[in-house]
């Protein structure tokens, strides 16, 4: 494919644009606001449905389990004072009770230390009472004994109280809710955050840490939106700045904002106008993206305007010829960055599959802004008269001369450079394979961001846990769950799940809680408080008659975790931490085990939003490793195709592989986890990256056709878009740096990641790219004529 045959058809395309140039500047216009309208009709939400192939399954099994239990959702207080027994903290921990439970959407009842449910032995029996039922006794000795009263309860130490009493947990037990999570938090949340900043709950004497699942979504969602905001907006900022410096043109300003604006409200409102549901958590990469390619193609557009201009004078045959030179080579990256963004749709996952097709449209549309545009808004204006130092230069300006004078160094020590791409590509592979497919959210979110400071700050405490699960025991029977043989089975299972990595343990004990530690506690009650009896007892009509007395003697815990008809049961698990794939590894066996004790049970699994979210992540960075695969292969089979050579498409590889290479290697040395962000990002750091290769190897190619001499068209090229690469590379190295100074790990992650992927792709783009074309002469045998083509020559060709 002969590039000078393609640039000549883009010439003339340039002629008809110039001549045509309000019937352009019309249609895009006209295009735009049918676009912008759409745009109410956009929905951007991130629904749980979106996320799983198998939604239907994984919603019926939920629904099922909160028709039984009620809502697996909870407001928390994580409690921690000198003493949770001092008269002071009691009556706030009732107080704050009363309010939450009055004020808060969905509240149903209160767990706390003033509101308990306790058996105690009696001279008929037993009894179930509330050592706080009348409030907080006046008389120090009577707090004592009702102090120690609760801390001789095994189910309660360690469990709702530490065994230090300087920890203590309020909980908020919530009521099933209709809409999913995202709708409802937006209702839980915000009353609950009104009342724990109010100040009458603030004091030296205690420290009051929210949690929950609603309550912490809320806080994740607006903090991550602010902070991409933020950072998405001052990246803007510096983008334009950096044009400001580099481009000094009013136009070449205003143009790539039009552009990234335009592209998305087009795209966007399209899709609005077809009722194509987005996702909000991940239009980032469409933006930043669209941002990134606005740029650059701007950067190489104007450059090669400028330098006809330059040693023309003449406006609108310099606009021709920018569109000649740059035509193709800013459609062909338009054609690779879109197939390795609808790679994506290779995921299996409708969130990456929207923003695979979204990107690809918005890719499409910033080009079409920008080819159109540019050449429109620079044919207005006058000729001028050619200075004669840049007509003897071609048009280069010292700084060209100077990037020239570079290349021809690199080409001279062409063996160093391919020695030290060797060195460096031998020492970043190793690394390679030390990476970790992982989503550690805290290690992703980071402890500079306040709510996450505090939410770990719950999870080392003696009893924090920030995340649970549920495992669903059912039979078919009615009181199958009073057999003493399938209660000491779910006490086998609660000891094996606490021996697991992720299971939270407080002070020795692990946070596995079930309907036995209540029968237990019973049992130890009717057998005059001896601690040898917290056991299950063996006779099926004993453990009958505990839960009749416990029921009828007022106690209200028993249906937190058994059915009313008893014939489900549940474990909640409290978990350490939140490791994605360690999350997954423990699940697979508590399935295996499961299957193993309650062969018979109709139903038994397990259930929890915690746990769809940990395998989806699996899926996720699976998905975004497969569509990275892709798109490599669709980049590949592309370039190979335009310039009819295998080789020259391996040659102009190497510089997109390098940066990926590169990140891999520094994040399994320094062990930062391939998560769903890094994994993601990695696709559109790619589709950047792909474009100055793109350009360097096409003008290389187009340049040796007109000289016949490899030297000569690498020379040329270095000097003609050599100094835009540069341009390009340090506007975007300085727009993602932004996100450095995030409060967030994430964020800070997409930051270097691509300062350190659009770096090191810039570095084999100068390096490695043209000394591999200039060893291997991929195109043609070269025609023995040395030297740069006179400017008259070239017109006449072109």
């Amino acid at each position: 494919m002969k590039v000078k045959k393609i640039n000549d058809w883009f010439e003339k395309f340039g002629r008809f644009e110039v001549k045509h140039r309000w019937a352009f500047l019309i249609c895009l216009i006209v295009v735009t606001v049918v676009g912008s309208f759409g745009l109410s009709r956009l929905k951007l939400d991130n629904g749980e449905e979106d996320w799983f192939d198998d939604w239907e399954t994984t919603k019926r099994n939920q629904d099922h389990f909160e028709d039984i239990f009620g809502s697996t959702d909870s407001l928390l207080a994580h409690i921690k004072a000198d003493d949770v027994f001092d008269p002071e903290v009691l009556a706030m921990i009732d107080q704050l009770g009363d309010e939450l439970l009055q004020n808060v959407p969905y509240a149903g009842s209160i767990t706390s230390l003033m509101e308990l449910s306790i058996p105690i032995g009696t001279e008929e029996g037993f009894e179930v009472t509330s050592p706080f039922e009348d409030g907080v006794p006046e008389d120090a000795e009577e707090l004592a004994q009702k102090k120690a009263f609760i801390l001789s309860r095994e189910s309660l130490v360690n469990t709702l109280v530490s065994a230090d009493a300087t920890e203590t947990w309020l909980i908020v037990n919530l009521e099933q809710y209709s809409e999913n999570l995202t709708e409802a938090m937006v209702k839980i949340a915000p009353p609950a955050m009104k009342i724990f900043n109010d100040p009458k709950y603030k004091s030296d004497k205690w420290e009051i840490r929210p949690a929950g699942m609603s309550y912490t979504e809320f806080e994740e969602e607006a903090v991550t939106m602010n902070q991409l905001v933020t950072r998405i907006s001052l990246g803007f900022l510096v983008m334009l700045v950096c044009l400001i410096i580099f481009i000094r043109s009013l136009r070449g300003i205003v143009v790539p904002s039009i552009s990234t604006v335009g592209a998305l409200t087009t795209t966007l409102g399209f899709s609005g106008w077809m009722g194509i549901k987005g996702n909000n958590s991940m239009i980032m990469i469409t933006v930043l993206l669209s941002m990134a390619l606005a740029v650059g193609y701007s950067v190489h557009y104007i450059n090669s305007f400028k330098m006809h201009f330059r040693k023309t004078g003449k406006r609108k045959e310099s606009i021709v010829m920018g569109v000649r030179d740059s035509g193709w080579a800013l459609f062909f990256t338009v054609i690779t960055t879109m197939a390795g963004m609808l790679s994506f749709l290779s995921a299996g996952i409708k969130p990456m599959r929207w923003v695979g097709g979204i990107t690809a449209a918005t890719v499409f549309a910033v080009f079409a802004y920008i080819i159109i545009l540019l050449p429109v808004l620079y044919s207005f204006g006058k000729d001028k008269e050619p200075e004669a130092d840049f007509v003897n230069a071609e048009g280069a300006t010292k700084s060209d001369l100077r990037v020239e004078a570079m290349g021809k160094s690199i080409l001279n020590k062409k063996w160093i450079t391919v020695i030290l791409t060797v060195l460096v590509s031998a020492l970043v592979i190793p690394g390679i394979f030390k990476i970790k497919v992982n989503m550690n959210y805290s290690d992703m979110m980071g402890e500079r961001t306040p709510y996450i400071k505090r939410l770990l700050e719950i999870t080392r405490s003696q009893l924090g846990s920030q995340y649970d699960y549920e495992v669903l025991i059912e039979y078919s029977d009615e009181d199958a769950i009073k057999n003493p043989q399938v209660l000491k089975k779910m006490d086998i299972l609660a000891q094996r799940i606490g021996k697991l990595s992720q299971t939270k343990v407080s002070n020795g004990k692990p946070r596995v809680s079930s309907v036995t530690k209540i029968i237990k506690e019973m049992n130890r009650t009717l057998n005059e408080d001896d601690p040898a009896s917290y056991i299950i007892p063996d006779n099926q009509d004993l453990v009958t008659q505990i839960m009749f007395l416990y029921e009828i003697s007022g106690g209200t815990d028993l249906y937190d975790y058994i059915s009313n008809d008893f014939r489900a049961a549940y474990l909640k698990v409290e978990l350490s931490g939140y490791d994605g794939e360690e999350i997954v590894r423990n699940l697979a066996e508590v399935k295996k085990w499961v299957a193993e004790l309650f062969p018979d049970a109709e139903n038994a699994g397990v259930v929890g939003e915690v746990v769809q979210y940990a395998q989806m992540n699996g899926k996720l960075v699976r998905g975004s490793i497969k569509s990275i695969g892709t798109s490599l292969i669709i980049i590949l089979a592309l370039l190979v195709l335009a310039f009819t050579s295998i080789r020259t498409g391996f040659i102009a590889m190497i510089p997109n592989i390098v940066p990926i290479a590169l990140i891999g290697g520094i994040m399994g040395y320094a062990g930062v986890n391939l998560d769903m962000i890094t994994a993601m990002i990695m696709p559109m750091i790619l589709g950047i990256a792909v474009d100055d290769t793109i350009h360097f190897t096409n003008h290389i190619k187009y340049h040796f056709e007109l000289t016949g001499n490899y030297r000569s068209a690498i020379e040329n090229s270095y000097r003609e878009i050599g100094k835009t690469m540069i341009m390009t590379t340090i506007i975007l190295c300085a727009m993602f740096a932004i996100f450095l100074t995030s409060t967030m790990n994430v964020l800070v992650n997409i930051g270097w990641l691509s300062v350190v992927g659009l770096g090191s792709a810039l570095i084999a783009d100068y390096t490695i790219t043209p000394v591999l074309l200039y060893i291997t002469k991929p195109f043609e045998k070269e025609a023995g004529v040395a030297g740069r083509e006179p400017v008259a020559d070239r017109r006449r060709n072109s």
